[in-house]
This record gives C-alpha cells, structure tokens and sequence, in this order.
C-alpha cells in the first residue's frame, strides 16, 4: 500500500471516529445545553471538516452535489450578516420600523402608552440601527448556525458508503434508546435529574449551573427576593423553572421526545431492513438464525415497543400524532418493496401499539385520584398562548423578522402570562418571527425542492433497500411536523443530530444512490 493510500485509510478512520464522538457525545453532554459543550462542538466539527477537505484533496477531485440546500444554508447565514449591519434611518424604517423603535429610544412607543397614556415620549434619535432588536444573541446564532451547516457539508460529502450510513444510524439509535432506558426508569421512580443524578445549579462544576438552565429551552419568571423599603423598590429576581429532568438530555421530557420524532422512525426502518429477505427464499426464522442476528431483532424490537410507550405516556394524544405519522410512512411503504410483508406490518402495528398504549396508559393515570400527575411535555394550553404572542411578534416583525436568535429578547415585550419563554414551542413559528417572511421563502424552497426530488429518489433505490429510504422520509416527516408544534433544534444535540440526518438525505436527493450500497 502506498503512501497515498494509507493516508486515506486513517484519514477515513479519523472522519469516523470524530462523526461518531460528535453524534453520541453532544447527547451525552446533557444535550449539548453545558457551559463547555459548545467549544467542543465546534472544534470537533471544525476537525470533521478539516478531515474531508483532506480526503478530497487525497482523492485528487471533489464531487458536486446537484443541491442547493447548502447554498440555501449559507444565504441564511447572509440573513443573519444583514439583520446585523446597521442601515440608514431611511431604510431601517422601511425595512424593520420596531427594530428601529428599540434602538432609538431604548423601549416600544405603544407598550409605554398602553401603560401611560399621558406620558410625554422625547422626540426619537435618527441615528443607524440594526434590523435585529439583538445583536450579541444574533451573532451567536450565525456562529451555531455555521457549525451545523459545515457539519452537514461534511455529512453530504462523507456518506458514500452503506457503512458509513449505518456508524450515523447506529450512533442516533445508540444515544436514544440509552435515553430510552433512563426514562423507563426515572419515570416509573418517580426520580428527579439527569442521568437520574444531577439537578442544575446542584452538581460539580462540570454539571449544568443554573445559567445553563436559564439559556436552554425552558420557561423564566421573575420573582421578588426582598421587600420594598423607602429608599428602594422591591428587588426581582428572574428564575428559571425546574422541569422534571429525564435521561441525558436538558429540557424534560420534550428534549427527549425531539430526539425521539425521528428516533423512533429510523428504529423501525433498521428493524425492517435486518429482516428484509434480500433474495432468500427461506422462513424468517431461518434466515434470522443463519445470520445470527435474532437477538439484535429482539432487542430492537423490544426497545421500539418501550420507545414508543414512553413517548405516548410523556407526549398525550395530540402530541403523538408526528410519531404515528412517522412510524406509518416508514412501515407501511416499505414493508411490499422489501419483502418482509406481514412481519413488517406486524412491526408497525406492534410499534403503534406501543404508543398508543402509552396514551392509554396516560389517560387513566389522570383520572385516578390519588395518583400523582403523569410526567408530560408542556401542555397545549401552554404552548397555545404562546403561539398566540408569537403571532403578534410575527404582525410587528413582517419582512427580515426580529432577528435570528432573539426570540428570548424580545418575548417579555409580548407575553399575555406571567412566565417567560426562551422559545416559541414551535420551531416553525420560532424560525418565522426571528427570520419574517425572507426566512419563509427560503424554507420554502427547500421544502419544494426535497418534495419534487423525492419520487425519483425512491424509485433510484432497490427495492431490497427501500426500508433505509422510507426510514428517512419517515424521519424527516415526522420530526418536521413535530418542529411545526413544538421546540426540537433549540437544543444543541437534536441540532447536530438533525444536520447529520438532513446531510444523508441531501446527498440522497441530489442524486447519490452510493451510500445505500457497501463497497472497499
């Protein structure tokens, strides 16, 4: 073996190994939401793209992937580079006039007028402003944004092999089911903290603190610590609600309930390609026993049905709508194609099942009177009023939006209740108010795109392999619906997660069929 060959050989061992440290270990570091999570992220991804840009100078050729779901990513970051730069009062307010109001004169005409209506306001400043009403929080969303866009750069250009596919899988899998097993038994202890162990603010120092908790997906409120004196009003204090922590992952039961929205479609899609009978004529026992993985199928299957289980006991009926979605576009499509028929619908229904047992199971234990309230995910009632502030920001924010990663800044302004969100509990609706109707259009057209791709990508794929491709549309299908009413990339490790899934997908629908089959 040559030199050249023997570079790529532990170049490709490096990419792999740092892909791997990455998935599982921002999950593992109680959701990426830690004080030290972000440098790490960074520079893992910042060493997985060194990798590939070596690997394609090894190879001598970089290939062009026919997507512009890359360059839709970079003009999102050139969205966030002009909500930064400070416009001409002219254009600042024809583009964004409330931003304008905010920098101004430092507060909402209409809000101090609603307070006090005979008060005076001093006459409004005509220097530059910003579209965004944030600054510092929308340069930090342009630095996160970067990394996860080079991270599914990465991705898109790495998985060109069914090996590679699966060590992406596989990690995704392995950090939700190990979720999975904490919340069977957190939620039937009844026991408070991550990993079962540690509350923030209340662990050693490389546990979440409090200002961890305060900055991650979670409800604030602002309490008096003092009383008034005559010298000095009451002092406050904003304090960060504490919901009941499950698994690895900051945020309580929704954190895991985002990763579990395509967590559980790509479960079954595994399950269903391991019994695929890819030419065999033989029983599926058989064929199970020749290869010995039967124990790997009862143990998925096992750990799908509690999956599923746990999600409808922590989701309730509305919410688990996206995970039966999921699960049926994954199960019902693949399961002909494959050849696994009836045991792939057995499969979907037994994950189905699972879920709805879950609900059930949820919906007594609130009818039973001396039984404690069931562990759940915010309610509907909550996030509905929320969504109706949102709307309102939406109406006062139209064209560029309020800027990326200000919604936290900008939402005590807006609220109808007394706690305050750091995000909308929809990541739709999160992305429409921080990015206006320019950010719209460029979901959009992703969206159509990925839509009018799709039925040649399936039909490029064999028919054996077509439970990896439906375990993918399942996946995307479901997290999308589960973004559209709820928080899900707010959190650092769904939003790696989520860049390394939507790299396989993209690589996918530009065209690429290699990485759906193993080669040297």
């Amino acid at each position: 073996m040559n030199l050249r060959r023997r570079l790529q050989a532990k170049n490709d061992r490096l990419l792999s190994v740092v892909l791997a440290t990455l998935l599982v270990g921002t999950t593992l570091a109680f959701g990426g939401a830690v004080w030290w999570a972000g440098p790490v992220i960074s520079g893992l991804t910042f060493l997985f793209v060194m990798a590939c840009l070596l690997r394609i100078a090894l190879e001598g050729k970089m290939p062009l992937l026919k997507s512009p779901l890359t360059l839709l990513g970079l003009l999102a970051l050139v969205l966030g580079v002009v909500q930064l730069a400070p416009l001409p009062p002219a254009l600042a307010s024809r583009f964004s006039p409330r931003s304008q109001q905010v920098y101004n004169q430092g507060f909402f005409p209409d809000r101090v007028h609603e307070l006090d209506p005979s008060y005076e306001l001093p006459p409004p400043a005509t220097n530059r402003s910003p579209i965004t009403v944030d600054r510092a929080a929308t340069l930090r969303w342009i630095v996160s944004a970067s990394v996860c866009l080079a991270l599914f750069w990465g991705v898109s250009h790495y998985t060109d092999r069914l090996r590679r596919l699966y060590l992406i899988w596989g990690c995704l899998l392995a950090v939700f089911f190990l979720n999975t097993c904490f919340v069977v038994v957190q939620v039937a202890g009844r026991s408070n903290g991550l990993y079962g162990l540690y509350e923030p603010g209340h662990g050693p120092m490389w546990a979440p603190s409090l200002t961890d908790l305060m900055t991650s997906p979670n409800a604030l409120v602002l309490r008096t610590v003092t009383g008034p004196s005559p010298s000095h009003p009451s002092w406050g204090r904003l304090l960060p609600d504490r919901p009941f922590s499950l698994g690895t992952l900051m945020g309580g039961p929704d954190a895991y309930l985002a990763l579990a929205s395509f967590g559980l479609p790509l479960a079954l899609a595994m399950l269903i390609q391991l019994i695929a009978p890819r030419g065999s004529r033989a029983l599926l026992t058989v064929r199970l026993a020749e290869s010995g993985q039967s124990g790997l199928v009862v143990l998925l299957t096992l750990l799908l049905v509690t999956s599923a289980l746990m999600v409808g006991l922590l989701a309730g009926p509305l919410l688990s709508l996206p995970f039966a979605l999921g699960l049926i576009l994954v199960g019902l499509p693949s399961a002909w194609p494959t050849g696994v028929r009836w045991a792939g619908l057995g499969l979907t229904m037994l994950a189905l099942t699972g879920l709805g047992s879950g609900i059930g199971a949820r919906l007594i234990m609130e009818t039973l009177p001396d039984t404690p309230a069931p562990i759940s995910a915010v309610s509907f009632q909550t996030a509905s009023r929320v969504w109706k502030d949102s709307l309102a920001m939406t109406r006062d924010f139209p064209i560029f939006g309020a800027g990326l990663g200000s919604f936290s800044s900008i939402y005590p302004t807006y609220k109808s209740q007394d706690e305050t969100r750091t995000n909308a509990l929809s990541t739709l609706l999160q992305w429409w108010v921080e990015s206006g109707f320019v950010g719209l259009a460029l979901l959009l057209v992703g969206m159509i795109w990925c839509l009018f791709r799709l039925p040649g990508a399936v039909r490029r794929v064999g028919t054996a392999d077509r439970a990896l491709v439906f375990g993918l549309i399942g996946a995307a299908a479901g997290f999308s619906l589960y973004a559209v009413v709820h928080w899900t990339i707010e959190l650092a490790a769904v939003a790696v997660a989520v860049s390394a899934l939507g790299g396989i997908c993209n690589r996918w629908l530009s065209g690429g069929t290699d990485l759906f089959v193993e080669r040297g």
